[in-house]
């Protein structure tokens, strides 16, 4: 054991002298970096290895990493960056590979190696440590989520196609999956609207009738969000709660008025004697009025109590369901006298 110990840490050498040679370390301090090293070396080839063996010696190097760093912004030293941080970086990398083809199972470290990867700025690593991570736990949600994330944020690797591509893997290992399907929705809207604002950029909407030539536009670039809004309504029948959030979602799209009007008005054709379901459909009036004129608050007062009004009109309603009806947290009564407030 000590052998092969000797021969990893003459491998450093190499590493330390460059540390020292252009300022960043002391010799003193580079033998006591070696020693502490040796310790880890050590634990890391007992025959019971344990998780605290590797996430000590990790956040050791990542300690050291981050004070190299630091010295190097406080003496401007930026020579043989390549020579010693990135042989600290790989050395992490390799303890990450030891941890998790040891410990498997344990999703944390792979998120571990991952947020560290993004650290470092390896995107396509990043990538690759989802995929690997993802066919051991293909049932992780979450991980699937993260995956899609990551491919489409401006951070990662700003690849929509590649996202939707992660979502659908997620969909056929999960098909009873609410979030992830969810999170397809919501990232086939964030895409529509995308294209809508970058046609009205390039003019080919024209202002003088831009509320209305915006909506058909709209109507176009939404048709794949409708279709996955479609397929949910047959992969969650009976669920008013599914279907609510999917109205909520679309609700933050101001560019999407279309879409937003046949999900209400599926949501009135399948449930119409749901009291959560008109709840909500009243309440959606007053989404975004904060920084709303007075007029326009006004307005929507009044619709969110015209839709309550009605449904106490047509909904037959009993102990129950009046009890449900006041889950809201805004009354009508409180609907009413806020309006003859303002």
């Amino acid at each position: 054991m000590a052998e092969y110990v000797h021969q990893t840490l003459e491998e450093m050498i190499p590493e330390l002298e460059e540390m020292n040679r252009v300022g960043l370390f002391t010799v003193k301090e580079t033998k006591t970096i070696l020693k502490k090293r040796e310790g880890h070396e050590y634990k890391l080839r007992q025959l019971t290895k344990t998780k605290e063996s590797y996430l000590n010696y990790i956040q050791y190097e990542t300690k050291l990493l981050e004070l190299l760093k630091f010295r190097r912004k406080k003496t401007g030293q930026g020579n043989l960056k390549k020579g010693i941080e990135k042989a600290i970086a790989d050395r992490i990398h390799q303890l990450y590979r030891m941890l998790t083809t040891r410990f498997k199972e344990c999703v944390e470290f792979w998120e571990m190696h991952i947020d560290f990867s993004k650290q470092m700025n390896e995107k396509a690593y990043v990538t690759r440590l989802y995929e690997q991570a993802l066919k051991l736990h293909a049932r992780n949600e979450d991980l699937w989520l993260k995956a899609a994330r990551w491919e489409n944020s401006q951070e990662g690797n700003g690849n929509p196609h590649q996202a939707r591509t992660v979502l659908l893997k997620g969909r056929r290992t999960n098909p009873d999956s609410e979030a992830i399907f969810l999170q397809m929705f919501l990232f086939e809207l964030q895409l529509g609207r995308q294209v809508a604002k970058r046609k009205v950029i390039l003019g080919l909407v024209e202002e003088s009738q831009e509320k209305e030539k915006e909506e058909k536009v709209c109507e176009s670039e939404f048709k794949l969000a409708e279709i996955v809004y479609r397929n949910g309504l047959d992969i969650f029948p009976d669920r008013p709660d599914i279907h609510l959030k999917m109205l909520n979602l679309c609700c933050c799209l101001s560019e999407a008025p279309g879409l937003q009007h046949k999900i209400v008005s599926d949501l009135q054709y399948m449930y119409p004697d749901t009291p959560q379901v008109w709840n909500a459909l009243a309440l959606r009036h007053l989404n975004n009025i904060k920084n709303s004129s007075k007029a326009q608050v006004s307005e929507a007062l009044a619709r969110c109590v015209k839709v309550y009004e009605e449904t106490l009109e047509n909904l037959q309603t009993d102990v129950d369901t009046g009890v449900a009806m006041s889950v809201s947290r805004v009354s009508l009564s409180q609907l009413q006298s806020a309006r003859v407030g303002l």
